[in-house]
């Protein structure tokens, strides 16, 4: 891996590539010299590297019929550079030696270039230089199974929705990734991080007559192939069928301000969506959050705990290191009610003065990485589920998510929930048909009354911000006092 510029004599230039494609062998002093000199001959007061390697599978089936098959590596890079305190960002593909050397030069023109109209110099928080080389090794690699068992258990999990009728339509598919990322910086950091993921999920369509309901299922993890095995997919692939069945009956949702139970994924689409995306720093330094200028402010219940946290086995959204090298950790984004912490790139953290925390992401080698979510969370309570319901006389229990939209500078949102019952007198009788929940996330944050003591993780998927980047979210079961609830009714 290697950066370069013109002022540079070819054997300089090739001594460094050496040694940055060599990773990792540990690069101690002598790469820090090295590191150090690049900067100086550059003019150039930071730079980084990033290279990125997927091998992908990817299998899809529909009514029993294998649509899809693929596999494959896709190599990425990208070249940072500051200078004259502008950035300067140059990406591609097939990371050659002379691509690389060509790509660095490129990265350094656009700086200089960009410096002419600067309003404000980029600067980014200290941080303390990382050597490592972390491996998620799971207790069976995807790429070591045959691509017949993958497309097998595919096959088996369409054939086990489909046997227990009423289904018009159903497409199953997996997928796996190993995902390596190097990152070299002019600060010394030399860091190589390999994780492997795993994802099957059915769309489904139930239809009875002229009336249709669709239902959605994803199993997924940072961990193997074993993941299939601890989870049948073709008992998850029931179940989810079942459902879709039974929403068939399913009757119009009462609408007003009702009380309102959500299941740990609906929690957690709740907590990414409405407080994840409002607490993003850079979203926050565009004025486009409703928290903007609250940190230390209580903005809700003391029960509600929200934490984005990248450290968590097995979950979707879980790394080590972040891509500017940076070691994620758990952020306390709201604790017992108040505003604590915003979510950080180096360079959002250095304009608010704050310390970074791992959340630079980027979809591969050819983005910028940008503030982004990893696993967020809201923590459990005291109660129990049955005491959550006991008491409403009259609600909703509100289930999964078939999508919605945040307007995170207003503070508002609207979720459609993907499975819904209507609670009379404590107890669940009937399942309700297009409920959608709506409100001020400010007002929401506070009307939250009680929590369940676990807390789960959701299902597992990818978060969209230009890019695509993995993610993990969830929570208890979530008791709402009031909430505006939508539906067909």
């Amino acid at each position: 891996m290697i950066l370069t510029a013109n002022n540079f004599s070819e054997e300089f230039i090739s001594e460094i590539i050496f040694t940055l494609f060599t990773l990792p062998t540990g690069g101690g002093s002598d790469l820090e010299d090295k590191l150090r000199r690049v900067a100086e001959k550059f003019d150039v007061e930071f730079w980084d590297f990033r290279i990125n390697r997927a091998e992908t599978t990817n299998v899809e089936v529909r009514m029993g019929e294998v649509k899809k098959v693929l596999s494959g590596v896709e190599e990425t890079f990208s070249v940072r550079v500051i200078s004259r305190g502008a950035w300067g960002f140059f990406a591609g593909a097939q990371p050659t030696k002379e691509v690389l050397k060509e790509a660095f030069r490129t990265a350094v023109r656009l700086a200089e270039s960009s410096s002419v109209h600067l309003k404000r110099r980029v600067n980014l928080a200290e941080v303390r230089w990382e050597r490592a080389y972390i491996v998620y090794r799971p207790k069976v690699d995807p790429r070591d199974v045959d691509i017949e068992e993958k497309i097998d258990i595919v096959k088996r999990m369409n054939t086990a929705i489909v046997e227990g009728g009423l289904i018009r339509n159903v497409s199953t598919s997996y997928s796996d990734g190993w995902m390596r990322t190097e990152i070299v910086n002019s600060e010394g950091t030399e860091v190589v991080q390999e994780i492997p993921r795993v994802l099957l999920q059915a769309n489904i369509t139930a239809g009875d007559g002229g009336r249709l309901m669709g239902y959605r299922t994803r199993i997924g993890s940072t961990r193997g192939f074993e993941t299939f095995r601890e989870r049948d997919p073709e008992s998850a692939g029931r179940e989810a069928a079942e459902i879709a069945r039974r929403l068939l009956k399913a009757g119009p949702a009462p609408s007003g301000e009702l009380p309102v139970v959500t299941d740990p994924e609906l929690t957690g689409v709740f907590v990414h969506e409405a407080i994840g995306h409002a607490t993003e720093a850079d979203t926050v330094l565009e004025g486009e959050s409703v928290l903007e200028g609250r940190l230390g402010e209580m903005l809700g219940s003391e029960i509600v705990t929200i934490i984005d946290d990248p450290s968590i086995p097995g979950a979707f959204g879980s790394f080590t290191f972040d891509d500017e090298g940076v070691r994620g950790r758990r952020k306390a984004l709201i604790e017992k009610g108040i505003l604590r912490e915003f979510i950080h790139t180096r360079e959002t953290a250095g304009m608010m003065g704050m310390e970074p925390n791992g959340g630079a992401r980027a979809e591969s080698g050819h983005v910028k990485p940008l503030v982004r979510m990893s696993n967020t969370i809201l923590l459990g309570g005291e109660h129990t589920f049955e005491e959550l319901i006991e008491d409403i006389k009259l609600g909703i229990y509100a289930k999964g998510t078939r999508g919605g939209q945040v307007d995170p500078a207003r503070g508002t949102f609207q979720f459609n929930a993907q499975e819904a019952y209507l609670v009379e007198k404590g107890e669940i009788t009937k399942p309700l048909k297009d409920v959608s929940l709506s409100g001020s996330i400010l007002e929401t944050l506070k009307l939250i009354d009680a929590l369940e003591k676990e807390s789960r993780l959701g299902s597992p998927g990818f978060c969209g911000k230009g890019q695509l980047v993995p993610v993990g979210d969830g929570g208890p079961h979530m008791r709402i006092k009031k909430i505006y609830v939508g539906g067909e009714g």
